[in-house]
């Protein structure tokens, strides 16, 4: 009985992991075009691409809950299922996968905070600049009525 549980267990982790190693694949391209919208200036898709990586992060959730169910089941049939080599073929993949997206996250936090900063400078530039001054200039040269009368 219990070489048939681990074969049961080896054969539902093997189904997750391979729907994970899926849903990592396409994380990893979804980050990767978020990079190029972020990195090229492309807004216009850019809050739709924040919302569809906002539904990965309770997909991960998701994900995480899966395993924990299974290994609940029968820890020490969950232990021997995972030391199967197809199952430690999947795991190695998904970590090389997650190390990867890891990664892109950073190289896209990178050029958020650069843009920003970028953008913070050209602010502070405006608001100094002589154009701004000239109209607050031009705009006191109204006449002003002390006395309330025309």
């Amino acid at each position: 009985m219990s070489d048939k549980a681990t074969r049961q267990m080896e054969q539902d982790l093997v189904r997750i992991l391979n729907e994970e190693y899926s849903f990592y694949q396409s994380l990893y391209i979804l980050l990767d075009r978020q990079r190029d919208l972020i990195k090229y200036d492309r807004d216009e898709h850019l809050l739709d691409l924040f919302a569809e990586i906002e539904r990965c992060h309770l997909r991960i959730k998701e994900s995480e809950r899966k395993v924990a169910e299974i290994k609940e089941r029968a820890p020490s049939v969950f232990q021997t299922a995972t030391l199967t080599p197809e199952v430690k073929k999947l795991v190695n993949c998904i970590t090389t996968l997650i190390k990867k997206n890891m990664t892109l996250v950073s190289e896209n936090e990178g050029y958020v905070k650069d843009r920003h900063e970028r953008i913070r400078k050209e602010l502070e530039e405006l608001r100094n600049s002589d154009k701004i001054l000239q109209y607050l200039r031009q705009a006191d040269a109204s006449p002003q009525f002390v006395d309330g009368t025309q």
